[in-house]
């Protein structure tokens, strides 16, 4: 009898493990041209790293994906055309293939749907401009959809080959997290601009946790380096974790005229403020609720963030680097030297 239930239960768990992973599980159908026999799926990013084939029969097929979150996937017929699908937990979505120079046709899940709108309105554009115009209110509609990096990279990039300052607007315009996501970090960190050395930012205020506005170029005082953490609420424990970081900085440098502080890009200081009201760090920390659009970001060409940025006292940019490493080299290079009166003895 206890051999009975134990099995049972065995099978019980097995089902429900069964269940659970069909939930999981994306589902693509489709129905291809003569000629299609196999598609080759590959990802824009490290969500979909691999390569894998879809191989039809009698002009139709099925494919299973288990996603870990939402991700972008083209598929690449034989002809060289291409069609993206955007795989999400637990749907099925259904694409259409045509033989020639039609539209393709794809449903199902959300962001399938969404961009399946877009698509087939821009068929009518006829310049980056008006492509641009196009995504920038698909993003106004929707700020977080995982949508909008492969636009971006589909249209943007691949398709006009856009300058940076054509790019960058419409990233801005996305929500914090979308603006991390992997195609897009990875874009950013090629574009080759980078903020000139002789650039001040002495005209300046942010905004402290009591709300009180506070000039920048007071913060640190004239005769300190200030060494400047940028972060949002919004980048969980990365943010976080970079912003306590600036301790280790405060120690080392003690002696070297070194003042840190760190300044939050969150466009909503409620969450900003909640972020920090168990800190006990040893400087006071400020926002700025113009986020991507403020003065900092803009004065130093910041792409990624979390980051560090170097000043003078008089708040002249000097150095800007996401790198530990890198940034420690360069304030043991530039801060001076604390004197040695033994040694001058």
């Amino acid at each position: 009898m206890k051999t009975r239930f134990s099995a049972i239960i065995a099978l019980t768990v097995i089902l429900l493990t069964a269940s659970c992973g069909k939930k999981d599980m994306f589902v693509l159908q489709g129905t291809v041209p003569e000629g299609a026999d196999t598609i080759v799926v590959v990802g824009i990013d490290s969500r979909f790293e691999n390569v894998d084939t879809i191989f039809s029969r009698d002009g139709q097929f099925k494919w299973k994906f288990r996603p870990d979150t939402v991700t972008a996937l083209i598929l690449v017929l034989p002809d060289g055309r291409y069609h993206p699908v955007f795989a999400e937990k637990g749907v099925e979505s259904f694409i259409t293939i045509p033989s020639d120079s039609a539209l393709f046709s794809v449903s199902g899940g959300y962001c399938n749907d969404s961009y399946q709108s877009f698509y087939l309105a821009s068929q009518r554009d006829t310049s980056m401009q008006q492509t641009a115009a196009r995504i920038d209110s698909f993003i106004s509609r929707d700020p977080f959809s995982e949508v909008t990096p492969f636009l971006i990279y589909d249209q943007m990039v691949r398709k006009y080959h856009a300058p940076e300052s054509a790019i960058e607007p419409l990233i801005k315009r996305m929500s914090g997290n979308m603006q991390d996501a992997p195609y897009l970090v990875s874009l950013k960190s090629e574009f080759s601009r980078d903020f000139a050395t002789n650039s001040y930012l002495d005209n300046y205020s942010v905004t402290d946790s009591a709300g009180q506005k506070r000039s920048f170029i007071d913060i640190g005082g004239t005769a300190n380096h200030l060494l400047v953490c940028v972060w949002a609420s919004w980048m969980g424990n990365r943010g976080i974790q970079a912003r306590d970081t600036l301790r280790y900085f405060l120690d080392k440098y003690q002696d070297r005229h070194l003042n840190v502080t760190d300044l939050s890009i969150d466009a909503n200081p409620a969450r900003w403020k909640e972020a920090i009201a168990r800190d006990t760090v040893l400087w006071t920390s400020y926002n700025d609720p113009q986020a991507w659009e403020s003065s900092i970001v803009k004065r130093a060409t910041i792409r990624n963030a979390p980051v560090y940025v170097l000043f003078t006292g008089t708040k002249r940019l000097l150095f800007k680097s996401g790198s530990l490493a890198e940034i420690d080299s360069q304030l043991d290079k530039t801060l001076p030297k604390p004197r040695d009166d033994n040694k001058k003895k």
